[in-house]
């Protein structure tokens, strides 16, 4: 295990093997741990605009009236990662 650890690289989500680069897929998991992957992997429900202002506001400290800049700019309940960069 701790070789695989030191083979792997999160930039690439892969590990470099002397033969090569390796990407382990959901149906290796399948495979060598038996796990069964069945279904979704998440269902995103859609939250009301208020209640993402809300929490925009109380867990990453942001100005409410930037917040709702910002959502209107994204036509819903959205930001965008290059506002969050701005932000931090």
């Amino acid at each position: 295990m701790l070789a695989f650890m030191e083979r792997w690289h999160k930039e690439t989500s892969s590990f470099h093997l002397p033969i090569r680069e390796v990407t382990i897929t959901l149906d290796d998991v399948v495979l060598l741990l038996h796990l069964p992957i069945i279904g979704a992997f998440h269902s995103f429900e859609q939250l009301h605009v208020d209640d993402v202002v809300d929490m925009l506001v109380e867990l990453l400290e942001v100005i409410i009236v930037e917040v709702r800049t910002e959502m209107i700019q994204c036509h819903g309940s959205y930001v965008r990662l290059s506002w969050l960069r701005d932000m931090y």
